[in-house]
């Protein structure tokens, strides 16, 4: 088994955050399975803004069109917690796609009875939860709470210094206390902070837990591969997610000059 496993950061100047995720997806999988955690070659810089979104978004498509074409791999995971390209993906891959804030969110509902975000910056929050709203869980969403990130990169140095390893673990188990206050049964959290969390060992904030988000991830993202296998089935083609025909998809990619989708 073989799984694409799609971050948005800099693989330049955010490989020690990759490496921390793809250790920790490592140690989560079985054995036959190899999960390549991926970033991006120009990685973001504030996808909180929705124009600068925009242009992270089109890197994964770009690499989701180039895994359509070439093949090799049995899930694609797209491990953002903004969801991008989702239903994009979905429309035009035959193997599974699973996201992020999806995949914990609804991991979160089977775990208590409602659910905290922690998110790196105050602007996401709107976001996150029209997001988790998109997903049909306004009753079970508790609270959004930020951490100090206006900087996405900035994040990165939480596994190089120690002091910011250390402000950023004290944030986490503050937010965590402040989500539990407002009725969060479990809270998760997005990007670096998380794994940095799930590195230390630390899973549980006074009886509340605090998922693994990109290990949950990693072994929805196996388990969906495995469904498939045996079914033969991985997405609704009813409606949402129903593909375009061959046609209309080679008239696309020629006026579009979409060299991954000239075959159809």
């Amino acid at each position: 088994m073989r799984i694409w496993f799609q971050l948005l950061s800099s693989e330049q100047k955010m490989s020690t955050f990759i490496n921390t995720v793809q250790q920790l997806v490592n140690r989560a999988v079985e054995p036959s399975t190899k999960i390549e955690v991926h970033g991006t070659p120009h990685g973001v810089l504030g996808d909180q803004y929705r124009l600068f979104f925009q242009y992270d978004q089109k890197e994964v498509i770009d690499n989701g069109m180039m895994v359509r074409k070439e093949g090799g791999y049995d899930a694609f995971a797209i491990a953002n917690s903004l969801d991008p390209a989702l239903v994009d993906l979905r429309e035009l891959l035959d193997i599974p796609v699973l996201s992020f804030m999806e995949t914990n969110s609804f991991t979160a509902c089977t775990m208590g009875e409602r659910f905290g975000v922690i998110t790196p910056n105050r602007k996401m929050v709107p976001r996150y939860r029209e997001i988790i709203l998109g997903y049909g869980l306004r009753e079970r969403l508790a609270a959004i709470e930020p951490i100090l990130f206006d900087d996405v990169r900035a994040q990165e140095d939480a596994f190089t210094d120690a002091e910011v390893a250390a402000s950023v673990e004290k944030q986490m188990i503050a937010a965590v206390r402040r989500l539990a206050e407002q009725g969060a049964e479990v809270v998760f959290a997005a990007g670096p902070p998380s794994a940095l969390m799930a590195q230390r060992g630390i899973f549980e904030v006074d009886g509340v837990p605090l998922l693994d988000s990109y290990t949950v991830l990693a072994k929805a993202a196996e388990m969906r591969v495995r469904l498939h296998q045996l079914s033969g089935v991985c997405v609704s083609r009813h409606c949402l997610y129903q593909s375009p025909s061959s046609d209309l998809i080679r008239k696309v990619a020629a006026a579009y000059d979409i060299d991954a989708l000239r075959d159809g």
